[in-house]
């Protein structure tokens, strides 16, 4: 379990104007990345996966492992609406040299507890890797409670990644669970403290694609036990957190990593560059911080 640790991008993806996979774009951010955080989380919903084909998905994850170099671990989300099309990400993963797969819950059409239960089991048969359930109930419509997570803990799932933003789910998981062997992670920078103090062993940050440096020293100084610093870090944290989401989040990331001179590329449609007026104030806000 100590491989799932600290603090993890879930990475964005670049593309080119024609949205195409931007290869040296992604590779230099993950140079960039790969030097200042704990491992990275590709082909979530920053890594825009469910827009992507099975195809580029695969691709994108084995950049993520070039561009890495072994130097931290990489996990990749293969979630979508398609139950082979996930297996067969989760066989590729493992080839690639991901260190574990993550998915949500099937989506769409409208299943049964005992549904997405069989689906676990099922992936956890085939999986060679750990297998995390993504818990993002706004995005997929399905609410994962913690009696299914005990469910998905017995047929063999290895941990959460927690993206409903909601502390009391938290506090319940590590009530009712052994979150020293069924591995929480945190799906947000704002909830570092109090997670990371009380038992979450990394958090998934969208923030820190761009700006890593203070939510890695948020998270040190949470894990040391410095919680004068680590409160303090925390407000700063959720300051630039608020910057951030000035605009959409992926397309606030993009125009945050041109400020700090690292070519993003563009999103993929629906989504397009901030506009320019959006652009200048986040860049002034986060001149204000002291944070360019």
């Amino acid at each position: 379990m100590s491989v799932f640790k600290g603090i993890i991008p879930p990475v964005l993806t670049t593309f080119d104007s024609s949205g195409k996979i931007d290869d040296k774009c992604y590779l230099n951010l993950i140079d960039f990345l790969s030097g200042k955080v704990h491992g990275l989380f590709v082909c979530g919903t920053y890594g825009s996966g469910p827009l992507m084909s099975v195809a580029e998905r695969k691709k994108v994850t084995e950049l993520a492992i070039e561009g890495a170099k072994g130097r931290i671990p990489v996990i990749s989300h293969i979630g979508g609406t398609n139950p082979d099309e996930i297996f067969e990400l989760a066989r590729h993963s493992k080839e690639a040299g991901a260190v574990a797969v993550a998915t949500v819950a099937p989506f769409y059409f409208p299943y049964s507890q005992a549904d997405i239960l069989r689906f676990f089991e099922k992936l956890v048969e085939i999986s060679e890797l750990p297998v995390f359930i993504y818990n993002n109930p706004k995005t997929t419509g399905v609410a994962i409670d913690v009696e299914m997570l005990k469910k998905l803990k017995a047929a063999g799932v290895y941990g959460i990644k927690d993206s409903t933003f909601d502390l009391l789910y938290f506090y319940s998981v590590k009530q009712s669970m052994d979150i020293q062997e069924f591995c929480y992670i945190s799906g947000t920078e704002a909830f570092i403290i109090p997670s990371i103090p009380l038992g979450s062993k990394a958090a998934i940050c969208g923030l820190a694609n761009a700006l890593p440096e203070p939510v890695v020293e948020l998270y040190d100084a949470a894990e040391a036990g410095d919680y004068a610093k680590a409160l303090d870090l925390q407000v700063r944290v959720n300051e630039l957190r608020g910057i951030q989401h000035f605009a959409q989040s992926i397309p606030a990331i993009h125009a945050m990593l041109k400020m700090r001179g690292i070519s993003a590329g563009y999103p993929r449609l629906p989504y397009k560059l901030v506009d320019e007026t959006v652009y200048l104030k986040m860049e002034k806000a986060l001149r204000d911080k002291n944070s360019l």
